[in-house]
């Protein structure tokens, strides 16, 4: 089963008063508040907001609205799981492998 991506949570807010760093500050603390105190490392935002922010990531994209902000985590790489079970080893006998043995010619 393939690992699941880290949740994101979008946050919108075009008060005009607030600057972009404040309303990242804020999408970040709601982030923490609704996902259990987990701390955001990535913030996806409009290619005209792009600041720089202590203890994130800030990331450009040009298919996030202005004023809009994708508060999440970079996906971390994880080591591929071990098998349940080891698979069958690779069977060589022709008997044991399923595979038909030449018959012996019929006596009479």
């Amino acid at each position: 089963m393939p690992a699941k991506s880290p949740p994101f949570l979008m946050w919108y807010d075009d008060n005009p008063r607030l600057s972009v760093s404040h309303k990242i500050a804020a999408a970040m603390a709601a982030y923490r508040d609704r996902f259990h105190g987990v701390q955001p490392t990535l913030v996806l935002v409009n290619e005209a907001e792009l600041t720089d922010v202590a203890g994130v990531q800030v990331r450009a994209v040009a298919t996030v609205g202005r004023n809009t902000y994708w508060v999440g985590q970079t996906e971390q790489r994880e080591a591929p799981e071990a098998p349940l079970h080891a698979p069958p080893p690779a069977r060589s006998d022709p008997q044991r492998s399923g595979a038909r043995r030449p018959r012996a010619p019929k006596h009479p």
